[in-house]
């Protein structure tokens, strides 16, 4: 178990789990905004919010899928920073970005929802990554 312990210590594999978890939540949902259900889910949740403007601009499949294509170069994004850590910095960035657009929503909604807390989480696991992709990036060690 200790070498199990000091073996892990010494690795990334946090990160890559982290890293993994992060693109599948974005692979998700942004494969689902291209379906009717998530269209139809999101909509009472973005109409009476300032996000309403993207129902303006396109619509509301077109704000859907709008969506959907940010969430896909976000886990595209992330998926190639396993090799090119500036491709993660853009990824993490957007994470955190999402996360700051969804949780603004709160003051409008006015209640708390899955589908707005899980990007407390999101906030958390994009700053993780952005300053490992920073490190790995300006090739600074620990």
């Amino acid at each position: 178990m200790k070498k199990f312990i000091n073996v892990y210590i010494k690795s990334d594999y946090d990160i890559v789990i982290l890293r993994l978890s992060v693109i599948i939540i974005f692979m998700l949902f942004g494969t689902y905004k291209w379906f009717d259900f998530e269209v139809m889910a999101l909509k009472p949740l973005i109409s009476p919010t300032w996000l309403n403007i993207l129902y303006i601009m396109f619509g509301v499949h077109g704000g859907s899928y709008f969506l959907g294509i940010v969430e896909t170069i976000t886990f595209l994004a992330l998926s190639i920073g396993f090799f090119r850590p500036a491709a993660g910095i853009l990824g993490d960035i957007i994470v955190i970005v999402t996360g700051l657009v969804t949780l603004s929503l709160l003051p409008q909604l006015g209640k708390v929802d899955s589908f707005v807390i899980k990007d407390v989480l999101l906030l958390g696991a994009g700053s993780v990554l952005l300053k490992y992709d920073l490190k790995n990036y300006l090739n600074i060690k620990n």
